[in-house]
């Protein structure tokens, strides 16, 4: 039984001694170098080894697991072989957009670079290595490394789309749509919004504009097939205001953080919104003057704006007699006709009609002789 023991001990110890002296090549492993972009790319795939003195190298093989199995995909053969670097029949699909360099007797190291890249190579690979020792033919085989293809995005599919798509009012919520390919790794979309007349910064045509951003607004996803990149979508909910007339809305690509120069943005937009603002003024600076003609003039805002005609006057003595229409009126005031002049401007629609109004004092004084 002690015999037993010793020798199966002694065994033991042989076959591990055999083991390390069998497996001399060290420092196998695969490696990626550069970034893989589809389309044009400076990726290089690398296999690297170190082989001990006696070692007779026969090829250095790359596979990539494509549909769920390792498949040999090219084979590159030392210097001493005199035999270029081959693609397998597994690995037809690079055909033309790959450059394979032998490894160099100095350096070890076969290199697989990647002229273009498509969505097909991003997968797993191994490196394996065959090669002749005092024993016969060994295989080492390496970890796996990942390739993970990048791609950038492009601008929006088209200017954003909202509904309602007309017929907007103030006080109404909008919904304004954005999609397209944003990238991989998956980008976002940014919302801009561009209101005419807010009085923050002029430029050159006199016009106003204030520029507000929508940063967090969410962006969803999906990758789309055979292409390697995001099919993004975002919504902006806006509760349109009359300081959104004629406002610009942008839709903007955000790709690792950094917005892009990729956007796409809408027309004006037109918002209704009721009269409002309403100013009357008259041609004489005095409070107080004589008798004579007097021009008085109506003012709104509204949009739609007020049509000459829908302006109309009043006296406050004679409230409802329209005694003119339009944005001017013009008076032969006498001696006595003191009186409040009220314009009633309006607008209409959607169906509805909307007004508002404004008076103004005149005072006719006795004109005195010098």
């Amino acid at each position: 039984m002690v015999l037993q023991e010793a020798f199966l001990k002694e065994e033991y110890t042989e076959q591990k001694q055999i083991r390390s002296w069998v497996e001399c090549l060290t420092n196998l492993q695969i490696s990626t170098v550069g970034h893989a972009v589809l389309g044009l790319s400076d990726l290089e795939l690398r296999c690297s080894y170190n082989p001990e003195t006696g070692d007779d190298i026969y090829s250095i093989d790359i596979s990539a697991e494509l549909n769920g199995q390792y498949r040999t995909i090219v084979a590159f053969y030392p210097e001493n072989r005199r035999k270029d670097g081959t693609l397998r029949m597994d690995g037809n699909y690079l055909n033309g957009r790959v450059t394979m360099n032998n490894p160099k007797q100095s350096s070890n190291v076969a290199v697989l670079i990647f002229n273009q890249t498509e969505c097909i190579d991003e997968t797993l690979y191994k490196c394996r290595v065959t090669y002749d020792s005092n024993i016969g033919t060994q295989i080492q085989e390496s970890n796996a490394t990942a390739i993970y293809v990048e791609a950038s995005p492009t601008s929006p599919d088209s200017v954003p789309s909202y509904i309602p798509s007309a017929g907007i009012e103030e006080g109404m919520s909008v919904v304004f749509t954005c999609t397209g390919n944003v990238g991989k790794p998956m980008g976002k979309f940014r919302w801009i919004v561009y209101r005419l007349n807010a009085n923050v910064m002029t430029n050159a045509n006199g016009m106003t504009k204030q520029e507000s951003l929508y940063d967090n607004v969410t962006t969803t996803g999906f990758e789309m097939p055979g292409t390697c990149t995001f099919k993004g979508t975002s919504q902006l909910t806006l509760l349109m205001e009359s300081q959104d007339n004629n406002a610009i809305v942008r839709c903007e690509v955000v790709y690792q953080d950094v917005p892009q120069a990729l956007y796409k943005q809408s027309n004006m937009i037109n918002v209704y919104y009721s009269v409002r603002n309403v100013t009357a003024t008259k041609s004489h600076l005095h409070d107080t003057f004589g008798p004579g003609q007097t021009t008085l003039t109506c003012t709104s805002d509204g949009n739609p704006a007020v049509r000459n005609e829908d302006y109309n006057w009043y006296k406050m003595s004679q409230q409802y007699t329209v005694i003119g229409t339009g944005s001017q009126l013009i008076t032969n005031a006498t001696v006595g006709e003191s009186d409040v002049y009220i314009c009633v401007a309006q607008n209409s629609y959607n169906g509805k009609t909307f007004s508002s109004n404004a008076s103004i004092q005149i005072k006719i004084g006795k004109i005195l002789n010098s």
